[in-house]
């Protein structure tokens, strides 16, 4: 009886980049719930406390074609990340908010140019060199850990927030990015299936 094939490599990748784009994702999108907290606190006006939000729009808009560039200079996996490390670090950093220039510059500034580095564009170009036939499919699974992110994280976020306090939310995110995304990134991300003496798919050598 003929043993089971093994499980193709790439198929890690893709479960790595479905949870990392859920937690970088998610910690973005939970934004909206610290907004009532936070202007409550310090006395900001809805609007200028969402110029954070809206500022990281448009920095990350702009920065996505840099670090496309970056990924194809540096590879995937260091471009990812670091932009990972620098995610995680800022949201922790949020939690020590005092002004509302710091809360542009780390939230619409760092992690928004951060954050282009571990999008759907950066992990998908990784995907795409580990697969060929398969390609639209696992780009697509990949981008649902964005949705799930939006789904989970922000009432986990609100949660927490009630439990808790706005500060300890934040660092808690962060801290997910930290100690669980950035270890699974690190043992499975990589850059070419070559590499691994693969090929795209898993396929056989012709």
């Amino acid at each position: 009886m003929a043993g089971k094939t093994p499980t193709f490599y790439g198929w890690y990748l893709v479960a790595t980049t479905i949870f990392i784009t859920f937690v970088s994702v998610g910690a973005r999108q939970s934004f909206g719930v610290f907004v009532i907290p936070m202007s409550e606190e310090f006395a900001w006006s809805r609007g200028t406390i969402s110029l954070a939000a809206s500022l990281g729009f448009l920095v990350n808009g702009l920065t996505q074609p840099i670090l496309g560039g970056m990924l194809d200079r540096m590879g995937g996996r260091k471009v990812i990340l670091t932009s990972l490390t620098i995610i995680g670090v800022a949201t922790v950093l949020l939690s020590l908010t005092f002004h509302i220039l710091f809360l542009v510059f780390m939230f619409g500034v760092v992690t928004s140019i951060a954050l282009s580095g571990s999008s759907l564009s950066t992990t998908g170009a990784l995907l795409s060199k580990w697969f060929r036939r398969r390609r639209a499919t696992v780009i697509g699974l990949s981008a649902s850990g964005a949705s799930l992110g939006g789904l989970i994280l922000v009432p986990f976020s609100m949660f927490l927030l009630q439990a808790t306090s706005w500060r300890v939310s934040w660092a808690v995110l962060g801290m997910l990015v930290l100690v669980v995304a950035i270890p699974l990134g690190f043992l499975f991300l990589k850059n070419d299936p070559a590499q691994m003496g693969l090929l795209p798919d898993g396929d056989a050598e012709p």
